[in-house]
């Protein structure tokens, strides 16, 4: 890919990254800008929670099974033409939700949502890295993560002060408006700095990637949905981590992989990016199940879930910028180490919540979190793809991004899982209060396994040999 960034100013490029950045905030956001609405969609459309809860899990799953795509993408076709067409898709994908009669066709919409949203990071990020030099990636990609973090942390607080005065239409009308926006301030602003090349792609692995990890989520979901694993299910889940295997072996064969599964051979870069996609299940399973957990066990509002959940969006934007500064300074372990440590103390007080406990330690324990996720997300993942060079880093972000993003999907999806089987006696508080009890276990030794997990990351020092 060539790179004609230098012929334009500076402040043409400050004024296309922000351009870029605001289409990539406005699809982030969509990952939890439902997630306050789950109980209205579920009476609206009479479904169950374990069926709402596609409306995420499914966004996260399609976003992660586009990322593979995205280096033939970036490398194929124009900078512009790419933006604009995947704005586009994002918009015609919300409009669709706008007039959804029924919960398959809301599903529908949200998926081609997905399918724009899950090009747009690894693309955005793609720019990054060719714009900046290692030594200076950190703080563009604080940038970057304060984007990344703070659309799906903010989005429960926006989408809660919406529902306060309207219904889950509106939130799918805010998204088609500033979509809309998007692609017409992207036509003036976005010029193209790279250069196309004809790249070939491989159909055959991207359904291996579909089916795979779709069959995956899939029986996940179910088990949570049914209570029970059945011999189907227990096949859906067998056959989903076969599909994968062999999409792993063709990519070993083919001269111009999807996705270049060589670079997993670094384990530098492999323990990075496990350690971003915990955080990622960090982030977006606790804004999945708080605002659920506070309006059906708590019977609080959706602003009330919102505003609980605002100190934390507020933390991301003060935090990301900060850790990416830090992170060309002090290298990632000393980072990833303390951000680990305050997303297992934002957790344990979880494991005591109850019908008395305030809402200021709930929204405390959000906040500490959130810390935690910002000091690790994505300082982790540079951290991985410093651990690359040359014609693989393009690859390396695609596949540390879905490693991430599926990791994400699967990780809601247990989580989710384990509260609904946990929950004996759903149609009751108790019953679903200790189904949330478990999920927060759950979330606690996920933080566990990134702390320790942390103490085998490079030093500074030697973090780039």
């Amino acid at each position: 890919m060539k790179q004609d960034s230098k012929t334009i100013s500076q402040s043409k490029r400050i004024w296309m990254m922000c351009v870029l950045l605001f289409g990539a905030f406005v699809s982030l956001l969509a990952e939890t800008f439902l997630n306050n609405a789950m109980p209205t969609i579920m009476r609206s459309f009479n479904v169950t929670q374990a069926t709402a809860q596609w409306l995420t899990t499914g966004y996260l799953l399609v976003v992660g099974l586009m990322i593979p795509m995205s280096a033939w993408i970036f490398e194929s076709f124009s900078l512009k033409q790419n933006y604009l067409t995947m704005m586009g898709i994002f918009f015609a994908g919300s409009i669709i939700c706008v007039f959804a009669p029924n919960f398959p066709v809301l599903l529908i919409g949200r998926i081609i949502e997905a399918v724009a949203a899950g090009g747009l990071m690894p693309f955005i990020q793609n720019v990054i890295l060719l714009m900046f030099p290692p030594e200076k990636r950190g703080i563009a990609m604080g940038i970057t993560g304060l984007v990344i973090g703070f659309g799906p942390a903010v989005g429960p607080t926006i989408s809660g002060l919406i529902l306060k005065y309207a219904d889950w239409q509106m939130l799918f009308i805010v998204l088609s408006i500033v979509s809309g926006l998007v692609v017409l301030l992207a036509s003036f602003a976005i010029q193209n700095i790279t250069t196309p090349k004809n790249v070939t792609t491989d159909v055959i692995s991207f359904l291996e990637a579909i089916f795979g990890f779709g069959l995956i989520l899939y029986a996940l979901s179910e088990i949570g949905n049914t209570g029970k694993i059945t011999l189907i299910l227990g096949l859906c889940l067998i056959g989903g981590l076969v599909i994968i295997y062999l999409f792993c072996r063709r990519q070993l064969t083919l001269s111009e992989p999807l996705l270049d599964v060589r670079v997993f051979k670094n384990l530098k870069f492999d323990l990075c990016t496990m350690l971003s996609t915990i955080s990622n299940i960090a982030m977006v399973g606790i804004e999945l199940v708080l605002p659920l957990y506070l309006q059906t066990t708590r019977s609080q509002s959706a602003l009330t879930a919102g505003l609980v959940m605002m100190p934390g969006a507020l933390v991301m934007i003060i935090c990301n910028p900060i850790s990416g500064g830090l992170y060309d300074k002090l290298g990632i372990k000393k980072l990833s180490l303390f951000g680990f440590m305050m997303l297992l103390l934002g957790t344990l007080p979880m494991l005591d919540f109850n019908n008395q406990t305030s809402l200021v330690l709930i929204a405390s324990c959000y906040a500490l979190r959130m810390v935690g996720i910002s000091f690790t997300m994505m300082t982790t993942f540079t951290a991985g793809i410093n651990q690359v060079t040359g014609k693989l880093t393009a690859h390396a972000n695609a596949g540390s991004s879905t490693i991430r993003q599926i990791g994400g999907s699967l990780g809601t999806a247990l989580v989710m899982m384990v509260i609904t089987l946990n929950s004996a006696h759903a149609s009751t508080n108790n019953g679903a209060a200790q189904g949330y009890h478990w999920g927060f276990i759950l979330m606690l030794i996920f933080a566990l396994v990134g702390l320790v997990s942390s103490f085998f990351l490079p030093v500074a020092k030697a973090e780039h040999k």
